[in-house]
């Protein structure tokens, strides 16, 4: 069984050569909505993942995109971390998983960030 930081690594390389395609063409522009909408929602109306398994892609989110992926065990293409509940604490495994979950959404994002100090 591979374990949770080779396939993190393995992953992250696969999206990384097809994210070319998605430089050249941009698979799932939409239209503007309103401010009020959440994001969970406005990917649930685009259908974004039947548009990422049809691309062979997949996505790193936040926990506030917990049960979007329609086939969770079959064939995931939103891998977000555990929630933690009252009656379940995450398992040190778990916390694990999600820190490497965390390190990797960060790397990303940080991408979107200004380039240069005080750029707004």
């Amino acid at each position: 069984m591979t374990d949770v930081l080779t396939w993190t690594v393995q992953q992250r390389f696969d999206l990384e050569e097809r994210a070319e395609l998605l430089r050249t063409e941009p698979a799932g522009v939409s239209s503007a909505r309103p401010g009020r909408s959440s994001e969970i929602t406005a990917a649930r109306h685009d259908k974004i993942t039947a548009h990422l398994r049809e691309a062979g892609l997949g996505a790193l989110a936040d926990l506030g995109f917990v049960g979007l992926d329609d086939q969770p065990d079959d064939d995931p293409v939103i891998i977000t971390g555990r929630k933690a509940t009252r009656n379940h604490r995450p398992t040190d495994a778990e916390k694990e998983a999600n820190r490497l979950i965390s390190r990797e959404r960060a790397a990303v994002e940080h991408g979107f960030a200004p380039s240069s100090p005080g750029a707004s």
